[in-house]
This record gives structure tokens, C-alpha cells and sequence, in this order.
């Protein structure tokens, strides 16, 4: 598959690892947009998967000359994929998705149209939706908003001001807060936030049931950990807002799961009652609650032995 003649408008940096029935749906709504496929590239950074993750990407991208595959030999986190993505990207701006993320068809045009109405390099910035099953609803949900600068889900800057910014930190090795990292770094550099709700991502994200609760509470357990790496860089209370580490958050979180009842023995049972009648949101809702306050412990159990 050769090189397209013409150089992208836009690049979207997509990492994945073991993801291949979700990355599947995924790749076939950014192969269906309504922009011109000239005008941009999907570039899938396989960030050292041992599922069929390769097959998907090689089957997807036969005959397209705008998806490319970047292979890394072993895992390496989110933010080395997303930075090998930068550097493989084409085009001036860079569209960042997950792997388990949806879009519709206008997707790619509302985030062009967005950065040519700026007139200026700004972080181009929509709601994500959460979703039980890779199927777009019929309509975008009501009230979508959302306060970070930079989330991965759903956003697009300049890929020079990506550059300029120093990329990702590879120090995030662990779950979550790369992206916010990156983002203060962008702001700091002058960069707005362009922010429109009708620019809608998809999370594929069906209720846990906790079948088994170990990679939930190592994810959570992981989070924490890289919370703490982003306030050793960032100390201050806004960064202590921004990762729940206040006592107004402890007890709301205590409060959300249930002053403690949603245990690792009980949460399970619930969530998996709720899913099994068709209950998504309390079942999410239920999981959140046990699983955010699972986090706050981790970060003060961390806290007490590794620091800072």
C-alpha cells in the first residue's frame, strides 16, 4: 500500500491495545466520514497487542490508503503509542480517539471546521458519550459538556504545537493524567480551548460485572499511582481538584459508594443484577461508585508508602 499524493488536512492518532472486536467498529466510522478521504489519515498505533488487533488493522486498511498501521514490539503505554502516532502523522492537525470510541460521520469535518473558524492554534475539544454496546444512538444525549482542556477521547490540536509542547510525558507509564499533563503544557504556551458540544464521541463502555474484579482494581490501583506522578509534577490544590485528592471528594466518594457498602464482595452482585435487566446507567453507576472509591484509597495507601 503506497504513500497517498496528497497530504492530509488531518491525522487521527488512534492507540490500542487488545482491543480488536471494539477497534473494528471503531475504524469503520472513521473510514465513513463525510470528509473528503484526501483530506485525512488514520494513523493506529498497535501498542504491542497479542489479540488479533494486527489482523484487524492489515484487514481494515487493504485498499486504503489512508489508514496506516505503526506496530511497537511490546507495550509500552498510552503515551509512547500516542507520541509514535505524532510523529508518523502527516497532516498539521491531529485528531486524538480511543479504540473503544465511536463517531458519526461529520466527526472529522466539525473538528476541521472548528480549527479553520479559530483562525489561531487552539485544542479542539467535544463531550464523550458513554455507551453499553458499539451501536451510535439515534440521537446525541442531552447537556453534554465537559471542563478538561485535553482529553484524549475526543480532541484535535496543531501537531506543531504538539511538538513545541515536548508530546506526551513517557513517564506516565502507568493508567490516566498523561493527557492532562499535556494539556497544561498547551495552555501554557498560549494555546485556547474550543469547546463544541455537537462534536460527540462514543466510549463503548458495557457495565463491569467484575468477572474477574482484578484488572478493575489494578486500573484503579494504576490511576492512583499516575495521579500522584502528575501532582509531583504539577503540586498545587488545582491539581489535587483535578485528581479527587481533597477531602470534599473523599467524602463524596465515600457518600457514592455507599457510605462503603458497595464493598469488592457486593459491588459484583449488584452490577451484574442491574446489567442483566437491561439497567446500564445504575449498573455503570454502581461500578463507578465502588471503583472511584477504590482510587481515593489507592492514592492514600501510595501516598503512605511510596509518596510524595
Amino acid at each position: 500500500m503506497g504513500e497517498p499524493a496528497t497530504v492530509p488536512l488531518l491525522s487521527v492518532v488512534v492507540p490500542t491495545f487488545n482491543h480488536a472486536p471494539v477497534l473494528r467498529h471503531a475504524l469503520a466510522y472513521l473510514t465513513a466520514q463525510t470528509l473528503a478521504a484526501e483530506a485525512y489519515e488514520v494513523v493506529v498505533v498497535d501498542d504491542g497487542s497479542t489479540d488479533e488487533t494486527p489482523a484487524v488493522i492489515a484487514e481494515v486498511g487493504t485498499g486504503l490508503a489512508r489508514v496506516r498501521g505503526v506496530h511497537l514490539e511490546r507495550n509500552r503505554g498510552r503515551s509512547v503509542a500516542r507520541n509514535e502516532g505524532i510523529r508518523a502523522a502527516r497532516a498539521p492537525i491531529v485528531v486524538f480517539i480511543d479504540s473503544d470510541v465511536l463517531v458519526r460521520p461529520d466527526f472529522l469535518q466539525q473538528h476541521l471546521d472548528l480549527h479553520h473558524a479559530a483562525g489561531r492554534p487552539v485544542v479542539g475539544r467535544g463531550p464523550v458519550a458513554t455507551i453499553p454496546t458499539p451501536v451510535l444512538p439515534a440521537r446525541n444525549p442531552a447537556g453534554l459538556m465537559s471542563a478538561a482542556f485535553l482529553t484524549t477521547a475526543n480532541a484535535s490540536v496543531p501537531r506543531q504545537a504538539l511538538l513545541d509542547a515536548g508530546l506526551f510525558d513517557e513517564g506516565f507509564v502507568w493508567y490516566g493524567w498523561e493527557d492532562f499533563d499535556l494539556g497544561l503544557r498547551l495552555r501554557a504556551l498560549g494555546l485556547t480551548r474550543r469547546f463544541s458540544r455537537g462534536i460527540v464521541a462514543f466510549h463503548v463502555q458495557p457495565p463491569s460485572t467484575f468477572d474477574p474484579i482484578g484488572p478493575d482494581l489494578a486500573r484503579e490501583e494504576a490511576r492512583a499511582r499516575s495521579a500522584l506522578y502528575f501532582l509531583q509534577k504539577h503540586p498545587g490544590l488545582s491539581t489535587r481538584i483535578l485528581i479527587s485528592d481533597t477531602a470534599f471528594h473523599r467524602a463524596l466518594h465515600f457518600l457514592l459508594s455507599g457510605a462503603g457498602f458497595l464493598t469488592a464482595d457486593r459491588a459484583p452482585v449488584i452490577a451484574r443484577w442491574l446489567a442483566s435487566r437491561g439497567f446500564y446507567t445504575p449498573a455503570l453507576l454502581a461500578a463507578r461508585g465502588f471503583l472511584n472509591w477504590h482510587y481515593i484509597r489507592s492514592l492514600d495507601r501510595l501516598r503512605a508508602t511510596e509518596g510524595p
